[in-house]
């Protein structure tokens, strides 16, 4: 198969391609800068520049396309100024809307795979959170519906859609546990507030084999969670972090602290999801990281 893929120098991104290629797929992918995705990604096979805010993809980039894997998006991480919240925004709906109106000429490939975030749901306390669960009403809430609805638009095209409400994605060389080390490194991890909010956490490993699976399984179609099927309340994986590294774990962060030096962001860190798979382990998908401990030592090599 030919799979386009956008955000394919990212966290997740540039091991999908990796992984695919491997498998025999073609890459082809999206960025900003094409040349540096070159580069950086050797297992792509062609890049095309891409501006997605501004524009619709190139057409040349949708020649024999089987299936596109949508993964493209300003990072949340940070303190989330109103320019930042902005690019949060428009990054993944103007973003996915431009893509979507480039699907609507002729020979469209069969199949969109593409991310959203369990911010879907909001704060949600001790609720255990499906894929039919209502969505919530903070600014990741609203983004993500918005989000969602503009890839839905490509199934009244007749593709195949598959969207990918991911948690906090775990794995070497970036992602989230790359922000979490240091503060742990020197003695100073712990609990994030009160440490009782749950955190629904997944393996990089799982989450590309979910994209993996969605790109030929065609009985795979909506809303999955794409997070382990183990929640940790945030105290607990702190604690379990701390294992890992050979590190004590238990200066707490309060909760005003972190509004302080992170303002909007501080809300997704200190906010409660605990998100289940249920759709995916219906599906029969074998998780290869279940436990929370293991999943950190083979993302750190321990």
């Amino acid at each position: 198969m030919r799979v386009l893929i956008t955000g394919a120098t990212g966290f997740i991104g540039g091991r999908l391609c990796e992984r695919l290629s491997k498998s025999g797929h073609e890459i082809w992918g999206l960025s900003r800068d094409p040349e540096e995705a070159r580069q950086s990604v050797p297992s792509l096979s062609d890049a095309f520049a891409w501006n997605p805010v501004t524009q619709e993809p190139p057409g040349d980039s949708l020649k024999g396309v089987d299936a596109i894997v949508h993964l493209a998006g300003e990072s949340v991480s940070g303190r989330w100024t109103a320019k930042k919240k902005q690019k949060i925004e428009d990054s993944r709906v103007i973003g996915t809307r431009n893509l979507v109106k480039a699907l609507e000429k002729p020979r469209r490939p069969a199949v969109l795979v593409t991310g959203s975030a369990i911010g879907y749901y909001g704060d949600r306390g001790d609720e255990v959170l499906t894929e039919e669960a209502r969505a919530g009403n903070d600014f990741l809430a609203r983004v993500c519906q918005a989000w969602e609805s503009e890839a839905h638009r490509a199934g009244g095209l007749g593709m195949r859609v598959v969207t990918l409400r991911t948690g906090i994605v775990l794995g070497p060389d970036g992602g989230a546990l790359e922000a979490m080390l240091p503060p742990f490194k020197l003695g100073a991890g712990g609990p994030l507030g009160s440490g009782e909010q749950w955190w629904s956490w997944i393996h990089r490993d799982d989450h590309i084999n979910i994209v993996r699976r969605a790109i030929t399984d065609e009985g795979m179609s909506g809303v999955y969670n794409a997070t382990a099927p183990a929640p940790a309340r945030q105290r607990a994986f702190a604690k379990v972090l701390g294992k890992v590294l050979n590190r004590p774990a238990f200066l707490p962060t309060p909760a005003p602290l972190l509004k302080i030096v992170l303002g909007g962001f501080s809300t997704e860190l200190l906010s409660s999801k605990r998100v289940v798979p249920a759709r995916l382990e219906k599906a029969g998908f074998e998780f290869e990281h279940r436990d929370l401990e293991g999943a950190l030592r083979q993302a750190l090599g321990k």
